[in-house]
């Protein structure tokens, strides 16, 4: 079967899609040989990086034999890597339901301009994402820069994977600015069939019945809404926690590497790339992060809506309609989690922050602690063989 098409997938996902197939992390088409080629490109892209990992020379000079710390840290970083890369490919061929989430926000957005008498057009999405799609492009721009500017192995083996989990991430970024679109829409709806229950308030039943009937049409679209987030759970369950951890340790680890080089007096190339990559990875966790925070301000707002409602109060079944939506509304909050484990928003984002600083203050003085007791070994050793017998 092939990808839904619609004005809003045309608008948003169409050429993450294409350029996710361009990378082989999403095959060509639903045959077997297009799934083969992802799986041997899979193989040989890992194969080639643990190569290139385990046979350079070591001209980031920490001590590979004796510092087990700064060891269990480099290591660490390129597991880290080889599994989200993985489990990122793995996730796309089987346990793709990308059209399925697809399909579900498209027809929200067809039920919205058709059942909510809105005019919306999709040109405020597509700036949404075409802005993502230009910070994509210029992180990927600043990552390549760097690693040719480096010119080193150490950072050659990572280029290929570390642009497939940018590429993941920026996928769950455009979604979430989807998302917000449709708040922002179904907002509008809503303040819509507001003003026209005031508007007919004195109309005959007839007619006020149409009016009523539009509160169950809202409620049907936020319940389908709040389906398609959880489905959207579903299409990044693992990839996604896997990407946070990654991130967290990049993020925790690479300022350990710029004082190490700067200690160690590394060429100053190494360093730009080090504070470079940084830069990438926060600002990849930072935007997500501030638009699922926004899509949970729009769904307050919208749920406020219908709790301030105080026209023609005496309408048993206005009152009933009002009762069941705000209870659904309640119930239904927008909470988008990384596999169950954490909630996607400013404050994971703050959590995030503390945790990477103080792992950084950890590594920074264990490494201390290793170089004192280091300096305290060699002098023993000098006074030792330098006394008189």
């Amino acid at each position: 079967m092939e990808q839904m098409s619609g004005e809003l997938h045309a608008a948003s996902l169409l050429h993450m899609r294409r350029l996710m197939k361009c990378l082989g992390i999403l095959p060509f088409g639903q045959n077997l040989y297009a799934k083969g080629f992802c799986y041997v490109l899979l193989g040989v892209s890992l194969g080639f990086s643990s190569y290139w990992r385990f046979s350079f020379d070591y001209e980031f000079d920490y001590d590979f034999l004796n510092d087990r710390f700064s060891r269990t840290i480099d290591l660490s970083n390129f597991v880290a890597l080889v599994l989200g890369h993985a489990i990122i490919v793995l996730e796309l061929l089987w346990g793709n339901c990308s059209k399925d989430v697809d399909r579900q926000l498209q027809a929200i957005h067809t039920l919205i301009k058709l059942q909510l008498d809105t005019t919306n057009s999709t040109d405020r999405v597509r700036r949404y994402c075409n802005w993502i799609y230009g910070s994509l492009i210029i992180r990927w721009l600043i990552f390549i820069v760097v690693t040719i500017y480096s010119n080193r192995a150490l950072t050659i083996y990572a280029t290929y994977s570390e642009l497939v989990l940018l590429a993941r991430f920026s996928e769950f970024t455009l979604y979430c600015a989807v998302t917000l679109f449709i708040y922002q829409e179904l907002i509008v709806g809503g303040s819509n069939v507001l003003d026209e229950l005031y508007r007919t308030r004195f109309e005959m039943w007839s007619i006020r019945r149409l009016s009523l009937q539009k509160l169950e049409k809202v409620q049907a679209i936020h319940n389908s809404l709040w389906q398609a987030i959880r489905c959207l759970e579903s299409y990044f369950q693992l990839s996604l926690i896997t990407l946070l951890m990654k991130f967290f340790i990049d993020t925790s680890a690479l300022p350990y590497w710029l004082y190490l080089s700067k200690v160690e007096h590394t060429r100053v190339a190494v360093q730009h790339y080090v504070a470079m990559d940084e830069c990438v990875k926060l600002l990849e966790i930072i935007v997500p992060c501030y638009l699922c925070t926004r899509c949970d301000a729009m769904q307050r707002k919208f749920r406020s809506m219908f709790y301030t409602v105080t026209t023609d109060r005496r309408s048993s079944q206005l009152n009933a309609a009002l009762r069941s939506l705000n209870l659904q509304l309640s119930q239904e909050k927008y909470k988008f989690s990384a596999g169950g484990m954490v909630d996607i928003n400013t404050d994971m984002l703050g959590k995030f922050i503390f945790g990477m600083i103080s792992y950084i203050v950890i590594c920074i003085q264990f490494s201390i602690n290793f170089r004192a007791k280091k300096m305290s070994t060699d002098c023993q050793n000098i006074t030792s063989t330098s006394a008189p017998i």
